[in-house]
C-alpha cells in the first residue's frame, strides 16, 4: 500500500501535468506566499551534510575516546572499575537519553543551527574538562557535559536535512550523515590511540602540557579539536522550515496529540529500531571477548579486525542503506522501505542462529553482516519516520529514537550476554549462545514491529 506520503506526491504530480496540459507555459510557484518553499540548492545541502558528516566523527571520537584511557583514569584517579562505568557509560546514557527530549523540541522551535553550534561547545568544553578531572565528582559532572551537548546533534542535524532534500532524495544524506557516526566509532580508537602515543613520547610539551598525565593531554587535545568543526558549522545556514509560521509556533501539548494520531506508524518504529540497536550493543561489546576466550585470538588481532569489521560493515550497510530508502520510496513508498527493513531484520536473524557454532572467521563474518543489514534497516525507519510525523515534531521524533536506542542498547545489549553467559570454562565461555539468545529474539521482535507499522498506515 503506498504511503500517505506517496498519495500526496502522486496527486501533487498529477495536478501539475493536468497544468501543464492545459496551459504549456505553466510553471509552479514554489517561493510565492501560501506555497511551498523551494528546496535548497543540491550544492547547498550536501555541504551541510559534509559539514555535518565531521561534525558526527568528532562526536563519536569525544563519547568513545573514555574507552581507550580507563586504566590510567582509574589508576591516576583512584577511582574503581565499577565508578569508570558510569562515568563512561551508564551516566552518558541516561543524561543522554533525560537531555534528548528537550533537544528534540528545540530543534523543532528554534534555530537548529545556533543549537547545533551550542550543543558542540558545551560537548567539547565537558571533553576538555575530563582532562582537568580532579576525581570521581569532576570526571562524572564532566561526561554529563559530554552527553548534555551531544544530545542536541542528531534531532538538530536531521531535523535541517528533512528541510533541505525533498523525501524520494532524503535517504543519501541522512545516509552520510548517519554514516559518520559509524566512522567516528572506528576513528575514536585511531585518533585516540595516535594522541595517547604522541603524548607519552613528549610530542606535546612544547605547547605547555609537559606536566600533564598523557591520558589529560589527550582528552584536552581531542576537546579542542572541535574549534575547528566549529567554524565549518558558523558556514551553515538555517534552511526554511517545511511547515508554515502558524505550524512552526504550536504548543508542544499540541505537537504531542497530533504526534500520537500517527503512534500505529511511528511507536513501531522507534521500537524496532532500539531492538536492531541492542543487538548492536550486544555484539560490538561481546565478541571481543568471545573470540578471545573461546578461540585465543591475540587481543590486538581482535582490536584491529574487528574494529575493521565495525567501521566498513556500518559505513557500507548506512550508504547502500540511504540509496536504497530514496529508490524504494520511489517505487513504492514508505510501505516499501518498511517492509525491505523487516526483510532485512530477518535475513540478520538468521544468520545469528549460527554464531554459536561458528568459527573465529565465521563469528566475524556474522557480526559483520549484522552490522550491515541493521544500519541499511536503519535508515529505511529514519526516513519513513521523519516523512510521517508532523513537520514541527521531526526532531522530538529523533529523540525518542535516541532514547530508546542507547537506554535499550546500552541497559540491556551491553550487559545481557554476559549475564547470561555466566563465565564457562576456558574454551568455552557460553558467551556465543548468550549473545544468539539475546539477538535472534530482538531480530525477529524487530521484523514484526515494522510489519505492525505497516499495518498501520492502513488504520493511521
Amino acid at each position: 500500500m503506498r504511503s500517505l506520503c506517496g498519495v500526496h506526491r502522486e496527486h501533487e504530480r498529477r495536478g501539475l501535468m493536468f497544468a501543464r496540459s492545459a496551459n504549456p507555459a505553466f510553471k509552479p510557484d514554489y517561493g510565492s506566499p501560501g506555497n511551498a518553499a523551494a528546496w535548497p540548492s543540491p550544492r547547498r545541502g550536501w555541504f551541510t551534510v559534509a559539514v555535518f558528516f565531521v561534525t558526527a566523527i568528532l562526536s563519536y571520537t569525544d563519547r568513545l575516546i573514555f574507552s581507550l584511557l580507563v586504566d590510567p583514569v582509574r589508576s591516576s584517579l583512584g577511582i574503581s572499575d565499577f565508578q569508570v562505568g558510569l562515568a563512561q557509560g551508564t551516566s552518558f546514557a541516561i543524561i543522554y537519553a533525560v537531555a534528548g527530549l528537550p533537544a528534540g523540541r528545540l530543534a523543532d522551535i528554534a534555530n537548529r543551527g545556533n543549537l547545533l553550534l551550542l550543543g558542540l561547545v558545551i560537548w567539547s568544553a565537558g571533553t576538555v574538562a575530563c582532562g582537568f578531572a580532579a576525581g570521581m565528582t569532576s570526571l562524572m559532572g564532566a561526561r554529563i557535559f559530554v552527553a548534555a551537548g551531544e544530545a542536541i546533534l542528531a534531532p538538530a542535524a536531521i531535523s535541517m536535512i528533512s528541510d533541505m532534500f525533498p523525501p524520494e532524495r532524503r535517504g543519501r544524506p541522512m545516509a552520510v550523515f548517519l554514516s559518520g557516526m559509524n566512522v567516528g566509532s572506528g576513528l575514536a580508537i585511531v585518533i585516540g590511540g595516535g594522541v595517547l602515543s604522541l603524548a607519552q613520547s613528549g610530542a606535546f610539551d612544547g605547547l605547555g602540557l609537559g606536566h600533564f598525565a598523557p591520558w589529560r593531554t589527550t582528552l584536552v587535545l581531542i576537546g579542542l579539536l572541535g574549534a575547528p568543526v566549529l567554524a565549518l558549522l558558523l558556514l551553515v545556514r538555517e534552511p526554511q522550515r517545511r511547515a508554515g509560521h502558524a505550524l512552526a509556533k504550536r504548543s508542544l501539548k499540541a505537537v504531542l496529540g497530533e504526534l500520537s494520531g500517527s503512534w500505529r506508524r511511528v511507536l513501531p518504529i522507534i521500537a524496532g529500531l532500539a531492538a536492531l540497536a541492542t543487538v548492536d550493543f550486544a555484539l560490538i561489546s561481546w565478541v571481543p571477548s568471545l573470540l578471545v576466550r573461546d578461540f585465543g585470538v591475540p587481543s590486538w588481532e581482535v582490536s584491529n579486525g574487528f574494529g575493521l569489521v565495525i567501521l566498513i560493515s556500518g559505513c557500507l550497510g548506512t550508504l547502500v542503506g540511504g540509496v536504497a530508502a530514496d529508490r524504494l520510496f520511489a517505487r513504492g513508498g514508505n510501505a516499501l522501505r518498511l517492509r525491505v527493513a523487516a526483510a532485512l531484520a530477518l535475513s540478520g536473524g538468521l544468520a545469528m542462529v549460527f554464531l554459536p557454532v561458528s568459527s573465529p572467521e565465521f563469528v566475524v563474518a556474522i557480526s559483520g553482516f549484522w552490522l550491515f543489514v541493521s544500519a541499511a534497516a536503519t535508515v529505511c525507519g529514519i526516513t519513513t519516520a521523519q516523512d510521517v510525523v508532523p513537520a514541527d515534531a521531526k526532531g522530538l521524533c529523533i529523540s525518542f529514537m535516541a532514547m530508546g536506542n542507547i537506554s535499550l542498547g546500552l541497559g540491556i545489549g551491553a550487559s545481557l550476554p554476559g549475564a547470561l553467559a555466566g563465565g564457562g570454562n576456558d574454551t568455552d565461555s557460553g558467551l556465543g549462545w548468550a549473545i544468539a539468545v539475546v539477538a535472534v529474539p530482538l531480530a525477529l521482535l524487530a521484523l514484526s514491529l515494522f510489519a505492525a507499522s505497516n499495518r498501520g498506515s492502513k488504520v493511521h
